[in-house]
């Protein structure tokens, strides 16, 4: 009899082992490994290099089009999306550039626009005063106009612009900014060096003092052969940081404080900041 018992265990023993054996293998196969070769298949795409997806061409392929088909303010718009929202884009920098040719090419020319109007001379007039009058600048009238010399007859017909810009000097980013009287960017330029006097902070606000021809011991007629090579600096209430253009001179370099900008946008600047300006200057 007890043998039999003995046998009876042994087989129960046998059976449970087995049923042990088919559960193990049954959750192994079922459970353990599909998960263990999941998370392998995991670590592996996660060693794969990520692709970055630039959410900004869409637009910037938009604009392009646009521009292309003649709708040129429905293309701008379109950059203006992408700096605005995207500006981690790769067509980042294209589409400021973009912006910034097509708004200044825009503004100094005689095509129509937004602001510009035509002013007939009247006895009297001269040029500085139609600038005020008009919140413009001489320099602005003249190349517009494509006048040479300041010398005006009643009758004159002038195509004439408010210039209502904010000077933004990023000196992390390395430019100078216009930006509208709706503080939307006008055109970027390329600082090209600065140098701050001593005790002069990083960031400060200030504005527009004048435009300074030559050295600034004598007059220099705007628009006369002297002026298109005379050296530009554009001065601020703040002493000692004009933006202005190197001169090439080491020794006079070397000792000039400011902010340096080359001799095509200083030229271009002395056209459309003027007096009054605000000037922000930002670290």
């Amino acid at each position: 009899m007890k043998v039999y018992l003995r046998l009876l265990f042994a087989f129960v023993s046998l059976g449970v082992l087995s049923l042990c054996v088919v559960a193990v293998y049954y959750i192994w196969n079922k459970k353990i490994e599909p998960e263990r070769k999941l998370q392998i298949q995991v670590n592996e795409i996660k060693k794969l290099p990520k692709i970055k997806v630039d959410h900004g061409s869409h637009l910037y392929e938009q604009a392009v089009s646009l521009i292309q088909t003649g709708e040129l303010i429905g293309g701008i718009e379109k950059l203006y999306e992408l700096i605005k929202y995207y500006p981690e884009s790769k067509y980042f920098e294209e589409s400021n550039r973009i912006i910034g040719e097509v708004n200044s090419d825009h503004l100094l020319s005689r095509d129509s626009g937004e602001g510009k109007q035509e002013y007939t001379v009247k006895r009297g007039d001269a040029l500085q005063l139609i600038a005020q009058k008009h919140q413009t600048t001489v320099g602005y009238i003249i190349h517009v106009n494509g006048r040479m010399g300041s010398k005006l007859q009643p009758g004159d017909q002038l195509i004439v612009c408010p210039l209502h810009f904010s000077v933004l000097i990023n000196m992390k980013a390395k430019t100078i900014s216009l930006r509208n009287s709706q503080d939307k960017l006008f055109k970027n330029y390329e600082l090209v060096g600065s140098r701050l006097p001593q005790g002069c902070p990083s960031s400060l606000d200030s504005t527009v003092e004048g435009l300074v021809v030559g050295d600034g011991s004598r007059f220099i007629e705007i628009g006369s052969s002297e002026y298109v090579n005379a050296p530009k600096e554009i001065r601020c209430q703040r002493r000692g940081v004009p933006i202005r253009s190197l001169t090439g001179n080491e020794e006079k370099d070397k000792y000039a404080t400011g902010f340096f900008v080359s001799n095509d946008d200083i030229e271009e600047l002395a056209l459309l900041v003027r007096p009054g300006s605000p000037i922000h200057v930002r670290n």
